[in-house]
């Protein structure tokens, strides 16, 4: 009996889906067409079924409908086109539990069906390094590679220092526990300095905030807050420190160096700048929406001993639906919110009610990224995932493509 059943018309990606999923211990089965997934849901009774929207001769939505219908308990993913919202909040709503965007890598496929099976299974939310990030998209994947790659202490014990750049709301406070933890640090050893917050004794502060963090993590939130004087003091207690902590800055956008306001101390910002990680907005990830909102609602009612709560299609196609201006904060805000107003240990579409309501996903302007991000994969889709031709009909070089691809964490197709 096979645990998840692929049912997309290209043999060629339903047999390597299958072969990854096998590979990773989920027993696996794909099917290319409407009757032959039907006929093997009824003799596998798989709990998982991962379903391409567009086959060639068959509606996805009806096949969906038809699993639903069949067995209310298997969990169905709808493979959808890049950026397309209005789809996916349709295979919400009619039942589908969580989408993917096309191309999507291998290893988001993979990490979906673990995600979901043990969520059936009722697993704790506790996540440690890479793993609290939470997502599946391309935007998550290429976070947590970008963690991992700089969780490496030197020689000394401190890791180079890292900046860590995102728009507020972002999780870049997250990553950087993340990046503490995936270096092999203890939950004692990481320690956070507010940037923003003036304070008559800032001198006393970064000394005892250095002396704690000494062996560990020194994280400075805000960075471009800190005054230019906070800053010399900072520099002359890192230069003193016996044990001198690793540092992690967070910024909202990438610093100059200078000895303005804002700008920061030429030697601090050599110190901190060495690596740097970009934390993509919740735009960037709109795949990601539907787990951190599962995720938030499993930790929060584990952190209660309460029952896990269920979100209903209508819950999750408005959460779909809005755009989140706040980004990932915004989101948790409002599954904190829908958890003290649910009842029943359900939440439903008049539970989620967003701090920044109004605003529906598609109104704004794409950024840079996304514009690239979508031309990349529509010449891909275009070109059968050709890397070549792909690499034609956008104007770059085969090896450009290929870069850029890598840089984002896509597949061919």
């Amino acid at each position: 009996m096979s645990e998840v059943l692929v049912i997309d018309d290209e043999t060629v990606l339903a047999r390597s889906m299958v072969s990854f999923l096998e590979r990773r211990g989920f027993p696996s089965a794909y099917a290319v067409d409407g009757v032959s997934a039907k006929a093997m849901f009824e003799r596998e009774k798989p709990r998982l079924v991962i379903l391409d929207y567009k086959l060639d001769r068959d509606d996805g939505l009806e096949i969906l409908e038809w699993i639903r219908a069949s067995d209310p308990r298997a969990q169905i993913v709808m493979m959808t086109g890049h950026g397309d919202i209005g789809l996916a909040v349709k295979a919400m709503k009619a039942g589908a539990r969580d989408f993917i965007v096309k191309p999507a890598s291998l290893a988001s496929i993979a990490a979906i069906a673990r995600d979901l099976m043990l969520d059936e299974l009722g697993a704790g939310p506790d996540r440690r390094g890479v793993d609290r990030i939470v997502g599946r998209s391309s935007a998550a994947n290429s976070l947590r590679t970008a963690i991992t790659g700089l969780a490496r202490p030197s020689e000394r014990g401190t890791r180079p220092g890292v900046l860590i750049v995102g728009a507020p709301g972002t999780g870049k406070t997250l990553a950087a526990r993340a990046l503490h933890e995936a270096s092999g640090g203890a939950a004692e050893g990481f320690i956070c300095v507010d940037c923003t917050h003036r304070r008559e004794d800032m001198a006393a502060h970064l000394s005892e905030m250095v002396a704690r963090a000494a062996g560990g993590t020194l994280v400075l939130r805000h960075l471009e807050h800190l005054s230019s004087t906070a800053q010399g003091q900072l520099l002359a207690l890192l230069d003193d420190a016996t044990m001198p902590p690793s540092l992690i800055a967070t910024a909202n956008q990438y610093l100059s160096p200078g000895t303005g306001e804002g700008a920061i101390l030429p030697g601090l910002l050599y110190r901190v700048q060495v690596g740097w990680i970009d934390v993509p907005s919740m735009r960037e990830r709109t795949s990601d929406i539907l787990p951190i909102a599962d995720y938030t609602a499993s930790r929060i009612a584990h952190d209660n001993g309460s029952q896990r709560p269920k979100l209903t299609a209508e819950a999750r196609a408005r959460l779909l639906q809005l755009d989140w201006p706040g980004n990932v904060a915004e989101l948790v805000n409002c599954m904190e919110r829908a958890m003290l107003v649910q009842t029943g240990g359900v939440i439903d579409a008049d539970h989620i009610r967003p701090i920044t309501e109004g605003r529906v996903a598609g109104d704004d302007i794409p950024t840079l990224q996304e514009l690239e991000l979508g031309a990349i994969r529509k010449a891909l889709g275009m070109a059968g995932g050709n890397v070549s031709r792909a690499a034609g009909l956008l104007g770059v070089s085969r090896d450009t493509l290929r870069y850029r691809m890598e840089k984002f964490a896509l597949s061919r197709r």
